[in-house]
């Protein structure tokens, strides 16, 4: 069949089903609730069920009850009576559904039909865009993933559930917890005492770690990514908005052998790290990592390849670095507002694959300034951050003093360096937990070999 014979189709819908969810909803109360709860206005095809649709939501909002007087007279008041076809087409709809028993069947293929209708008008957007000049295919696929999904979410059913049945998921757990005493909740971050004080990274949980540059937080990230996906062999995703992949392979090479990262650039590694090296290369290429080091990403375009790992692979980690490097949906005049729309976007991703998701973020010029320990309020650019995350942990090394005269808010703690087998000395870093919405905060003493770019808890050191 030529393009020219072709006889544009109507978009998918169903008028019966229509009419039967209005006129159940006109009968009964419950049925108001219940397609108060699964469907939306646009869900209807027909402009005048739409109308309907709403003015029975507020008569049953108002008076709780909805009978066709009611309805009539708010129509009335919003001006669509005529439009919609007057008090006989109310009639109609209740003379039509004698009872309001099969609703939810009514229902299922209202949304169906919905759920084929975005698919259509989002199929319409793909061409669109492939069509444009100037776009790149990448971008091209970004958008086409995001469109489609778009429409998967709309087959979500709602996540209300009864108390009876949480109360037995929490008896549950709290069993399995009772039978093994001690055992984390969450995903290990890899340092003892980190541990101890947060429990693991939870599903659902949106952490923050913070620092000033060049002290340490992509490093600190990449460390935890070694222990999750090495040692524990958990499936994880890296967002790198800043360094390349091969930088952060070269990087977690070095964090893996405990390689002096001037002689892995050099190519000046003795015989033994060469060997040490090479034994280690099959076990570093199975690691459940993946990487994507897309610069200039967009929160929406991020929040798309992260639904899509987590559904091909299993994603039990999503660590983007960093915050401040996202782009916001649309460009706005306020950078605070920008970087809200990203930390709301980061949170409301952690709740939708109900995995942990770790964001690395930018502290301002103040904690240099002033010497001292870093807060919360210096989270740069937006207090956003500190509503939106569960967990806020500030990383901070303290100045190393020489003597009992500096000026510092530290004092000199000798017992706190851990020294590795060459007998290199660590310098003392801190990691605080600032937030933490399920637990305390406090501080966890680390070790750290910039050499190696290796972080340790000092329980843990050599």
């Amino acid at each position: 069949m030529s393009e020219e014979t072709i006889v544009p189709r109507a978009l998918p819908h169903d008028m019966q089903a229509e009419i039967g969810v209005l006129g159940s909803m006109i009968l009964s109360s419950d049925a108001v609730f219940l397609c108060r709860e699964k469907l939306k206005e646009e869900s209807f095809y027909k402009l005048s069920h739409q109308h309907i649709y709403n003015a029975i939501l507020n008569v049953a909002e108002d008076h709780g009850d909805v009978d066709i007087i009611l309805l009539r007279d708010e129509l009335k008041k919003k001006g669509f009576l005529d439009k919609v076809g007057g008090t006989a087409y109310l009639r109609e709809l209740v003379d039509t559904v004698p009872t309001s028993a099969n609703v939810e069947y009514y229902i299922n293929i209202v949304r169906e039909h919905s759920i084929k209708r975005h698919l259509t008008h989002a199929c319409i957007n793909i061409q669109k865009t492939a069509q444009q000049d100037g776009i790149e295919v990448e971008e091209i696929l970004d958008r086409a993933e995001t469109e489609v999904l778009g429409v998967r979410h709309l087959k979500e059913s709602s996540r209300v559930r009864p108390m009876d049945t949480v109360l037995q998921n929490v008896l549950e757990r709290l069993d399995t917890l009772h039978q093994n005493p001690g055992q984390l909740t969450g995903v290990s971050y890899g340092f003892s005492e980190l541990n101890r004080l947060t429990n693991g990274m939870h599903p659902g949980e949106f952490v923050v770690i913070a620092a000033r540059p060049s002290v340490g937080k992509t490093t600190f990230s990449l460390n935890l990514l070694q222990h999750v996906c090495h040692v524990e062999r958990k499936p994880a995703v890296l967002y790198s908005l800043e360094m390349g992949a091969e930088q952060i392979v070269s990087n977690l090479l070095c964090i893996h052998n405990r390689l002096d990262t001037l002689d892995f650039r050099r190519g000046t590694l003795n015989d033994t790290q060469w060997a040490d090296l090479e034994e280690s290369i099959d076990d570093m290429a199975g690691l459940p990592l993946h990487i994507d080091d897309s610069p200039s990403l967009r929160i929406g375009d991020l929040r798309a390849r992260a639904r899509r790992m987590h559904q091909q692979h299993g994603i039990e980690l999503v660590i983007v670095d960093y915050l401040q490097l996202l782009r916001p949906p649309k460009s706005r005049e306020n950078r605070a507002v920008e970087v809200a729309e990203i930390s709301a976007g980061l949170k409301a991703l952690a709740r939708e694959l109900n995995v942990p998701v770790v964001a690395v973020a930018q502290l301002n010029r103040s904690v240099e300034k002033e010497e001292r320990r870093p807060r919360m309020s210096d989270l740069r650019e937006s207090g956003a951050i500190e509503q939106d995350a569960d967990v806020i942990m500030l990383l901070h090394r303290p100045p190393q003093l020489d003597d009992s005269d500096g000026e510092s808010e530290f004092e000199p703690d000798e017992d706190i360096n851990g020294v590795d087998p060459e007998g290199i000395p660590a310098t003392k870093a801190e990691m605080i937990v600032a937030k933490q919405r399920n637990g305390p905060t406090g501080i966890c003493s680390l070790n750290f070999w910039s050499r190696y770019l290796r972080f340790e808890a000092r329980a843990d050191h050599y």
